[in-house]
């Protein structure tokens, strides 16, 4: 099986390219510096006339879109950038895919909920709040009126570790704890942390099994964001007087967010007979691999 993963250079790309898997992996980003062994070229998704070429070249089985504006402040303030990177890029792919009759995998968001209800199923209305929401709500409908070997994955707080990507929460918490900063973290915002190990696996497991259809994924434990921050700190044995609760209101930040959120998982469960991991085994997952090992060791 081959597949083309988009946004290589992000977390979930590089997890995926590092997964011990029967796969030929072909990685595409904007930089110019090749991400792991497999092949890999410099692609705009958002250039369509590139996007065809490419495709036709690799001529992949799959295609999993892990490429995104995900600053939800920065698509508030612009919103023509937000539509052209998560929604427009999706429907060329899903163009150049269809030629070829390969399968698309978008990556989505609990962003497509305003966040007063959760935790969500997939058959839940949604009734996003911002424009990120708006955009990644707009690429499932675009992709799955475009292509009928479609999957939308909706997921939310990724963390896990992969050298040269760029810090996540989790990773953030436990730099500025070990540096022994102060920090202000949201004790409003629930949802259910997702190892990007655990949903990259889920990923090609989907792939695998010819699924099409919407599906929710996330870890299976349900917590704010600053009771993520005291376990970090008591799994790590740092200094959990260091984390301050602050509401979300407080903050000041441009875009709303989704507050009581989290995403139920039976149907991914039900589809992959898996059980996502809890926040603690995500972390110990995390924490075992050796590039983390290295990296953090003056932490562990």
């Amino acid at each position: 099986m081959r597949i083309l993963v988009t946004g290589a250079h992000g977390l979930l790309g590089r997890t995926l390219l590092a997964l011990d898997e029967d796969v030929e992996w072909v990685a595409t980003g904007r930089s110019g510096q090749p991400v792991g062994r497999c092949p890999y070229y410099v692609l705009d998704i958002a250039d369509a006339p590139a996007v065809a070429k490419l495709v036709e070249r690799v001529r992949p089985d799959w295609i999993i879109n892990t490429a995104a504006l995900t600053d939800v402040d920065r698509c508030e303030q612009d919103e023509t950038q937000a539509r052209r990177v998560n929604t427009e890029a999706v429907g060329m792919l899903a163009a150049a895919a269809a030629r070829l009759d390969a399968g698309v995998v978008q990556l989505s968001t609990d962003y497509v909920f305003d966040g007063t209800a959760g935790p969500y199923a997939e058959a839940d209305p949604p009734h996003p709040l911002s424009v990120y929401g708006h955009t990644k709500l707009a690429s499932e409908r675009v992709l799955f009126a475009c292509l009928e070997r479609s999957i939308v994955v909706r997921t939310l707080w990724l963390y896990g570790y992969e050298p040269g990507a760029r810090a996540n929460f989790v990773t953030w918490v436990l730099g500025a704890l070990h540096r022994r900063q102060v920090i202000r973290v949201f004790e409003d915002q629930w949802g259910n942390p997702t190892s990007a190990v655990d949903l990259a696996r889920a990923l090609v497991r989907l792939c695998r099994a010819g699924a099409a259809g919407l599906y929710h994924m996330g870890g299976a434990t349900f917590m704010t964001r600053y009771e993520l921050a005291l376990e970090l700190a008591r799994l790590f044995g740092l200094n959990a007087e260091m984390v301050e609760p602050i509401a979300t209101h407080a903050a000041g930040l441009r875009a709303p967010r989704p507050l009581r959120s989290g995403l139920r998982t039976e149907t991914i469960q039900r589809c992959l007979d898996i059980e996502p991991l809890s926040f603690a085994d995500g972390v110990a997952l995390m924490r075992a691999q050796p590039a983390f090992q290295r990296d953090f060791a003056h932490i562990l």
